[in-house]
């Protein structure tokens, strides 16, 4: 926080099978009690006047247990709730997508939801909003390919994409040896 943080995230949605495998991302999902815990000690740590967030998906393998773990963040003090409208299972498959799924955790709860997943273009969210009632969506994948989505999504503006061969082409260094 000192360093001039505008906030905290718990990633609670992260499909990865590294950091599954640790325990972390969308292991969580298994335990939305777990969830609490880390969502509460953080706002215990984070100064009020700064957001805490989480983000979820809708479960590990079916949408379930999504209002237990929706409740679970908003009880915690989470200022605002990230929804990925998938469970871990469905990776990122497109047919999957579960926006109605979104907009009712939305309805239920009194924080800020965010929709995420599928949001690739400005009609894209524009049709996500309708169906979810969130009033705002994250980009996830499709700013690789659009690197001015944001800009599309809040302006309409055109899209820019990248360049054939897209990100890719960029020359990945390993943390700490950038050069």
């Amino acid at each position: 926080m000192a360093l001039g943080s505008w906030g905290v995230d718990l990633n609670c949605g992260c499909p990865s099978k590294l950091v599954n495998g640790s325990g972390g991302g969308a292991t969580l999902l298994k335990d939305p009690e777990l969830i609490y815990r880390g969502a509460k000690a953080m706002r215990e740590a984070v100064p009020e006047h700064l957001p805490v967030t989480v983000k979820v998906r809708l479960g590990w393998d079916s949408g379930e247990r999504r209002f237990e773990i929706a409740d679970a963040v908003q009880q915690a003090g989470a200022s605002e709730l990230v929804v990925h409208g998938r469970t871990k299972e469905d990776g990122y498959k497109a047919e999957r997508i579960n926006w109605q799924a979104i907009g009712e955790i939305r309805q239920r709860l009194t924080i800020p939801v965010v929709a995420n997943g599928e949001i690739w273009d400005w009609q894209s969210a524009q049709d996500c909003m309708a169906v979810t009632g969130c009033d705002s969506v994250m980009i996830g994948r499709g700013a690789l390919n659009v690197p001015n989505l944001s800009r599309v999504i809040k302006y309409n503006e055109p899209a820019h994409a990248v360049a054939a061969g897209g990100p890719a082409v960029a020359k990945i260094y390993p943390l700490g040896k950038a050069g």
